[in-house]
């Protein structure tokens, strides 16, 4: 009978408190840069995505500026990236491309919670 009294005790106890996982999908867009053509603009972009795509978890946080201390290992992955280019211009007859890589990611955090 104490060993039930101490189970049912302990299992109240741990029960208090619980990790939650939670999955975090974000969008981000990244500046590569600003080209004289199109065709460099789109180049740059497609490079930037390749490079993303093979960077450790540690540096592809820091690359999309994801900061949470509670993100679990090896959980942040891209699923989807697109390549836009925007035309402007500064002065008459100089048009200039900007290339900017949007990237859909999730990650996945744990959160300890209190269960009063």
């Amino acid at each position: 009978m104490k060993n039930i009294i101490l189970g049912i005790t302990a299992l109240s106890l741990s029960a208090g408190a619980f990790a939650a996982i939670d999955t975090n999908h974000k969008e981000r867009s990244l500046n590569v840069g600003v080209y004289t053509s199109q065709e460099q603009a789109y180049t740059a972009g497609f490079d930037k995505i390749e490079q993303l795509q093979v960077l450790p978890a540690n540096k592809l946080a820091n690359e999309l500026s994801v900061w949470e201390g509670s993100v679990l290992p090896r959980s942040l992955k891209i699923n989807d990236t697109e390549v836009m280019v925007q035309s402007f211009a500064k002065k008459p007859g100089v048009v200039e491309y900007r290339s900017i890589v949007k990237v859909d990611y999730q990650y996945q955090t744990t959160e300890k919670r209190s269960r009063d």
